[in-house]
């Protein structure tokens, strides 16, 4: 039950899709989130203050003042945090040759008053670093931003679908409106989870869904895609299968996807996505062709059958 109306055929559409990327969906203002860096610099103000008070030390002074800011801190978690994120490192754990420290657990004992594990984890932290990095730094605030600045380039991954999915709600949101002003009952949702009519008992959790009298009438899949590789190819297989489940149930599947990474080397996946969910748009097309595909769905049903959508290679939708 495909809604696409306007169905060039296969070449002429991976053309026009190649031609109209958006090379990343991540504003210059977003590049580095500031705030969030300064946010976190001003609540770690007691912890830079504590070490600054350690410069030049011994090793087992800085050992021991370790531990003892550990074992006094109000959140032990949150300091332990900061002496590792001022070190690079990130998670819930730090592995070495020489052992595998879990901060969860290391909290709890600290926690129950264990002044070994405060020293032990001082201990770790002075011999990865933490001391020489305090004596050689002349201000631990400028060195903690700079650090945070280069792990942005990692952040930047999770940011760029977020500021896709973004840009994708609030033209869904758009849509709603119009079809509401229609006299349809409907509402975008976000992460709505749809249950398979079938024995399997599974279910998928989509990215957004144009709900009508709560149900799910059309769902949409959004990301951005700014390296090639094997991930496009994966989704695509992945949502081929999504969307003929969906069409069996009655909901319309639509996949919203952008970035450089489309612009040259995935043709073929360009191809084979069109060819067999049809519904396929990026963000051009979302904002020039969605609306009157998604209103004419809702008013007149969808613009070809499902048996219409799986066509042999050799075959263009204008020979359909």
């Amino acid at each position: 039950m495909p809604i696409r109306r306007r169905r060039p055929p296969v070449t002429e559409f991976v053309g026009e899709f190649q031609e109209g990327v958006i090379p990343s969906a991540i504003p210059m203002s977003d590049f580095i989130d500031w705030e969030r860096i300064e946010r976190e610099l001003a609540n770690y103000q007691p912890q830079i203050e504590a070490l600054d008070s350690l410069r030049n030390v011994s090793e087992d002074g800085f050992i021991t003042g370790l531990a003892d800011a550990l074992s006094n801190a109000e959140d032990t978690r949150e300091w332990i945090d900061f002496y590792f994120d001022l070190l690079g490192h990130s998670g819930t754990k730090y592995a070495a040759l020489e052992g595998l420290w879990r901060f969860y657990d290391i909290q709890r004992a600290i926690d129950s008053g264990d002044r070994d594990a405060a020293r032990d984890l001082g201990k770790v932290l002075q011999e990865i670093g933490l001391q020489y990095l305090v004596d050689t730094t002349d201000d631990i605030s400028a060195h903690f931003r700079g650090m945070k600045v280069g792990m942005e380039s990692h952040k930047r991954k999770n940011r760029g679908g977020d500021c896709f999915e973004q840009i994708i709600l609030e033209e869904l949101e758009t849509i709603t409106q119009t079809l509401r002003k229609r006299g349809h009952r409907v509402e975008v949702i976000e992460q709505h989870t749809t249950q398979y009519q079938d024995e399997s008992g599974q279910s998928k959790v989509v990215d957004f869904a144009i709900m009508e009298d709560d149900e799910p009438r059309v769902v949409f899949e959004a990301n951005c895609y700014t390296a090639s590789g094997s991930k496009p190819s994966e989704i695509k297989r992945s949502y081929d299968r999504v969307s003929t489940r969906m069409r069996q149930d009655g909901i319309e599947c639509v996949w919203i996807t952008d970035g450089q990474a489309w612009e040259t080397s995935l043709g073929n996946v360009l191809k084979e996505a069109y060819r067999d969910i049809v519904d396929l748009y990026n963000l051009e097309m979302v904002q020039t062709e969605l609306e009157d595909d998604v209103l004419a769905y809702f008013e007149q049903g969808a613009a070809i059958g499902e048996d219409e959508v799986n066509v042999e290679p050799q075959q263009t939708f204008e020979e359909l």
